[in-house]
């Protein structure tokens, strides 16, 4: 199902007039913009011609007037950690600017605390005037956006019962990292605060209005100060008004002792910044009177909580409006300047997508590179057709009907939108921050990106990381540990004989430790360390040559007649992947025995690992390629060396896979076709690691056991995360582990 698109659609351009250019290179002369910066001013040109007026937020020069470096004239505020200093340098350009726009007759509509901003109004001769005043650095237009709406259940309900544990949460919630003391500031359009979800958590309210006085009849506290009682609570008997916002903060931090939000022991600062719009010109295809907010009033919030982030701990902020559609980054977007701020103060704003089911654009202001960009999925893997989704997506989390509270009443709705993934994404961030509080901005987002399952749109080409909470704090907790259990000992080899395959999925060299413990006790036994694991190169390490390495590093005898089994704890210093296997030669059965805790990766559908070569007669490795795209394409195999992780050879399939189609082909059966690939073989190549390309599908390696005369699935795997615990190695030419077969 798709959804007509929700961003406001541009403003229709009046016919350029010669005087109207000549306005518009005299005001960028003046202001001596780049090329981008003459859109905005030619942007309040065309608001004025249609209008009369344009309202305007002009950046204030905070370098007396130097650049310091910044094409943006920030300069020294840009560098301002402190709410205090932000304060201080702020005032000192208001001082001058206003001096300059008093003189020029050009009232102040809007001040803000910590950012160096101004709202105004302007016809075109001040406009021209405002551009010509030495302390200004630019000039933009304010846009109109709407919240990102919410669209009805219209699939099987999904309450946060099934999203949040989607997301490995509760084992965050376990592990004691449920947000208390930590608050979450959301940006939306009014809030039932007495819902049983959302009561008690609320420190404070407050709203912002970005139109003028003409809305002061409607929330006069919002045209004053933005902190007041009642100020986000407004919610009108009868009227959704409050249904997203209740919704989406409910989702972030609710908790009534049985329905739980993401960080459910978190608190609550509500911003209402929505107001209710008369202008025909505003509302677009709305019915007028519409729901409306707009870069002044979002700008205003922003800045009130950079202000009082440390007073309220405010750990994440999420914002679910949306303007212009983008296909790129939008960093000429004002709001990137508290973005910037807040992410300073380890603080994320994630922002929707929107609900345009687009692929390759996503909706304003989420395109700002420091906010953090959500896209929705359902409580798998898959992309909710919804959604945009692009390469400017930071990571996805559930959208699909996610049940949680309503804005009417004490009871819940089940609604879906990218404005439900945000507050996942909000929710998840404020949990990191309680797990690791001294955490920066960057550290939280590698890990919710590095740990995330990666998930894509048909044949988009993209790919974007769905969130794995508890899974990211171990990755910043220096734990990458993957666990497995009951692995045979060399006393229990009347079972067969065990192994581990460990894959490097980087450039780089590394290693990895494995922890034997008992399987009884859980007494640990002893530690092994790898010798250096080429990038790309997945050697296969007998369980017999682990158990000897743990036992001489333990300074004990660890392999005995009744130790049959152990439970292994394998930590790497690179991601990739890890399988467990077991050769039974009595059988003539070679067997994939691979499990993880958190489920198997589905994040590298497209490798297998350690396929065997023609050599191997017994165990002959069979390559499926399945087309799960919507037309026939032709499909491509690189063949890469298990031993020194470099590219031996590619091969394609003759003819094209039709949809829904595979193909089965032996390795021995491309080795025939391909001469490079025999050399090698003969040199004494044994395995492969084999890429699928050019297709839209998947790749399986199956076995077959021809003493047995079995087939046996060797594609599941399990991710390993790189962790801070493990240091790689330094050595420029790293030795290869030996593989035993």
């Amino acid at each position: 199902m798709t959804y007509p698109s929700q961003a406001m659609t541009d403003r229709a351009s009046s016919a350029l007039r010669p005087a109207w250019l000549r306005a518009v290179a005299f005001a960028c002369a003046l202001l001596g913009l780049a090329a981008t910066a003459r859109a905005d001013v030619g942007d309040v040109m065309r608001e004025i011609e249609r209008r009369g007026q344009a309202r305007v937020i002009v950046t204030m020069r905070t370098d007396n007037g130097s650049s310091s470096g910044a094409s943006n004239g920030l300069g020294a505020w840009a560098t301002a950690r402190s709410a205090r200093e932000q304060r201080a340098m702020v005032a000192d350009a208001q001082v001058r600017v206003e001096r300059s726009m008093s003189a020029a007759a050009i009232p102040i509509t809007h001040r803000f605390n910590t950012l160096p901003f101004v709202g105004a109004r302007v016809d075109r001769d001040q406009l021209l005037k405002l551009a010509a005043m030495p302390d200004v650095a630019s000039i933009q237009l304010v846009e109109v956006e709407r919240a990102v709406p919410s669209i009805a259940g219209t699939f099987e309900k999904q309450a946060l019962a099934n999203s949040v544990p989607s997301i490995d949460v509760p084992a965050a919630w376990a592990a004691g990292y449920d947000g208390k003391g930590l608050t979450v500031a959301v940006l939306d359009g009014g809030f039932a605060l007495s819902h049983p979800m959302l009561a008690g958590k609320v420190v404070t309210e407050a709203c912002f209005d970005g139109f003028g006085t003409s809305f002061s009849n409607i929330k006069p506290w919002c045209a004053t100060a933005g902190a007041a009682a009642g100020a986000a609570s407004a919610c009108p008997s009868g009227s959704a008004r409050c249904d997203h916002g209740t919704h989406v903060a409910s989702i972030a931090v609710g908790n009534d002792g049985t329905n739980f939000g993401v960080a459910r022991g978190a608190e609550l600062l509500p911003i209402d910044v929505m107001s209710k719009d008369s202008d025909p010109l505003d509302c677009g295809s709305d019915p007028v009177p519409c729901d409306v907010t707009n870069s002044i009033a979002v700008l205003s919030a922003l800045d009130y909580v950079n202000a009082h982030a440390s007073e309220f701990n405010i750990a994440a902020v999420n914002l679910s409006v949306g303007g212009k559609l983008e296909s790129g980054y939008c960093d000429d977007d004002q709001r990137k300047a508290v973005i910037d701020m807040l992410r300073a103060k380890g603080i994320a704003v994630a922002i929707s997508a929107g609900n345009d089911s687009m692929t390759g654009k996503i909706e304003r202001p989420s395109c700002i590179s420091s906010a953090i960009s959500v896209g929705a999925t359902d409580n798998s893997t898959n992309v909710a057709s919804f959604s945009n989704f692009a390469n400017t997506v930071d990571l996805m989390a559930p959208g699909v009907s996610i049940t949680a509270a309503s804005g009417s009443g004490t009871g819940l709705k089940t609604i879906s939108g990218t404005s439900m993934a945000s507050p996942h994404v909000a929710g998840a961030w404020t949990l990191l921050r309680a797990a690791v509080p001294g955490g920066t901005a960057d550290q939280f987002e590698d890990a919710l990106k590095q740990t995330g399952t990666r998930v894509t749109r048909g044949d988009s080409g993209i790919t974007v990381p769905r969130i794995q909470v508890m899974q990211a704090i171990n990755r910043l907790q220096g734990r990458g540990r993957k666990i497995f259990n009951q692995v045979v000992a060399s006393a229990g080899a009347a079972r067969g004989q065990a192994y581990l395959r460990v894959y490097n999925d980087s450039n780089v060299a590394g290693i990895v430790v494995a922890t034997l413990r008992d399987p009884d006790t859980g007494t640990v036994l002893g530690t092994w360390t790898s010798p250096t694991i080429p990038g790309r190169a997945s050697p296969q390490i007998a369980i017999a040559t682990i158990e000897a390495s743990a036992a001489a590093s333990a300074g004990q005898i660890i392999a005995t007649a009744t130790r049959t089994s152990y439970n292994i704890e394998l930590e790497s210093s690179f991601s990739g992947y890890v399988q467990t296997l077991l050769y039974a030669a009595n059988a003539g059965l070679f067997a994939n025995m691979t499990s993880c805790s958190s489920g198997l990766t589905t994040t590298d559908s497209q490798l297998a690992i350690n396929v065997n070569a023609a050599s191997i007669g017994d165990y002959v490795s069979h390559l499926r390629i399945t087309n799960t795209g919507p037309v026939a394409s032709s499909a491509a195999l690189t063949f890469v060396d298990v031993r020194s992780g470099l590219a031996v050879a590619s091969w394609s399939p003759a003819g094209t896979i039709p949809p829904g189609a595979s193909i089965d082909v032996t390795e021995p059966e491309v080795e025939a076709l391909l001469n490079a690939l025999a050399g090698a073989t003969v040199a004494g190549a044994s395995a492969y690691n084999v890429t699928l390309s050019s297709i839209t599908g998947y790749l399986e390696h199956v076995i077959e056991n021809k003493k047995l005369g079995a087939l046996t699935n060797m594609t599941a795997k399990c991710a390993l995360t790189a962790s801070s615990a493990i240091a790689a190695p330094t050595t420029a030419s790293p030795a290869t582990v030996a593989t035993t077969r």
